[in-house]
């Protein structure tokens, strides 16, 4: 009995001893367990804390709620109007490009402006709408953009792309409006980017035109600005084959072309018949039709002695004859030839569009972009830059081209005078002057004039 008891304690010990040790390897692997916790805690802090500090940009168009819009079909008379504001356009950006080879967009200007506009109130509104859309208002021209975006980039013959953004800086002395970003993305769109206005930005951008243009315009922005708040950005991209392709015959290579400073250049010209024409102007033209027959290669000749210039500069005085010419194509055996070529070009347009009439979005005293902006009672908005960028690329299989344009809009300390007590200073004694660094205020020349001599 003894010894069963003295067995028995020394059981019940080793049993305890065991269930200590048990209890502190529980102990241990739970101690483990929370620092490993602990560690994926501090490490997903440190990823939300890293995400806070991203230098990137952020697609903020799902929290936009909105349905898109349908939109209308133009009319004639609006049809004639946005041709006489391209032709305008067009021919104030070549009467400065003496000589030299000019391609713009004037879609994607439209569409570029359609966005801004929609910020835009009283006359800085008004004149985009004069100068951009041949004095068609917002309201039809958000529906008429939307609707020609959608029946191009649903055509199953030729390859469009349009495609719409706005880019704003991530500051909060930079309140954008709502109703605004529901008007670009309904009608246009558009996709929203909060970005904080950094190289990253820059690379951002570009990567979005380049995905956007299939990589024909590989880049849009050189760099951000400090007073740079947003970016409306459009994007389009074309590629067409021929609907009737061209043989082997009908490719002539090593022809003549007179280039503009009487040089000769050889090219491959690419020949061919069509059963009409058009006179525009004194000149004659021709429509070469690409896959699905909704959309052409235009060719006028010049004619004789008058320049590409001097033609286009007549032609903006009433660009709704070049629709009636389409529209009143003559019958006959038409022979064409045109050569192959490829061009890029790109141009800043905001002294064009200044020239045109449109002033007010570009100063900082009159722009008024409060329909896209909160006010600030101590600064403005007002555009500093546009961006164009244009390529084309003609041969026998067709043509591919592409453009793009950015709207660059700042935020500026406003000049326009508050009402204050008025006073008068008089420098006609004796007086000090100085010259400062305006950075810091300090004086980089300081003076004192006594004594003004006599002339």
């Amino acid at each position: 009995m003894k010894n069963y008891y003295i067995k028995n304690r020394i059981h019940k010990r080793d049993l305890c001893h065991i269930r200590f040790v048990k209890s502190i390897f529980a102990f241990a692997i739970a101690v483990v367990l929370l620092c490993n916790a602990a560690v994926v805690s501090n490490h997903n802090t440190f990823y939300v804390s890293a995400a806070k500090k991203s230098t990137g940009s952020k697609n903020m168009t799902g929290t936009v709620k909105v349905k898109s819009k349908k939109g209308r079909e133009m009319t004639e008379k609006e049809k004639g109007a946005l041709s006489g504001s391209s032709f305008k356009l067009l021919s104030s950006v070549t009467s400065k490009s003496e000589g030299k080879n000019v391609l713009i967009s004037p879609t994607s200007i439209m569409y570029a402006f359609g966005m801004a506009e929609n910020g835009a109130k009283g006359k800085t509104r008004s004149q985009l709408e004069s100068v951009v859309n041949g004095g068609i208002k917002t309201g039809d021209f958000n529906k008429i953009l939307a609707y020609s975006r959608n029946r191009m980039n649903k055509n199953k013959n030729v390859k469009w792309n349009i495609a719409n953004s706005v880019w704003y800086r991530k500051n909060k002395n930079v309140k954008v409006k709502k109703p605004f970003l529901k008007n670009v993305k309904s009608y246009y769109g558009a996709e929203v980017y909060r970005a904080p206005f950094n190289s990253k930005t820059v690379k951002d951008v570009n990567s979005w035109v380049k995905k956007n243009t299939r990589k024909m315009i590989p880049k849009i922005l050189g760099q951000t600005n400090k007073s740079d708040v947003m970016y409306l950005i459009n994007a389009v991209a074309f590629e067409g084959k021929w609907a009737e392709q061209f043989t082997d015959r009908q490719i002539l290579e090593k022809q003549d072309f007179t280039n503009y400073d009487k040089t000769v250049s050889k090219v491959t010209m690419l020949s061919g018949k069509e059963s009409s024409y058009f006179e525009l102007n004194g000149a004659r033209g021709f429509k070469k039709s690409y896959v699905g027959g909704e959309y052409s290669f235009v060719g006028i000749e010049m004619p004789e002695g008058t320049t590409a210039e001097q033609y286009l500069k007549n032609l903006s005085e009433n660009g709704g004859d070049f629709v009636n010419a389409l529209n009143n194509m003559k019958h006959a055996n038409v022979i064409i030839k045109f050569p192959e070529f490829k061009s890029e070009y790109n141009v800043e347009l905001s002294n064009v569009l200044k020239g045109l009439g449109a002033t007010n979005a570009f100063d900082p005293d009159k722009a008024n972009l409060y329909n896209m902006f909160e006010k600030d009672p101590d600064s403005n908005y007002c555009f500093s830059a546009v961006l164009h960028r244009t390529y084309i690329e003609v041969d026998d299989k067709g043509t591919k081209a592409a453009a793009a344009t950015a709207i660059v809009v700042n935020k500026v300390t406003s000049v326009i005078a508050h009402d204050i007590e008025t006073i008068e200073i008089t420098l006609d004694h004796p007086f000090v002057y100085a010259i400062v660094d305006n950075t810091n205020n300090l004086p980089v020349f300081i003076g004192m004039e006594n004594v003004i001599s006599e002339e």
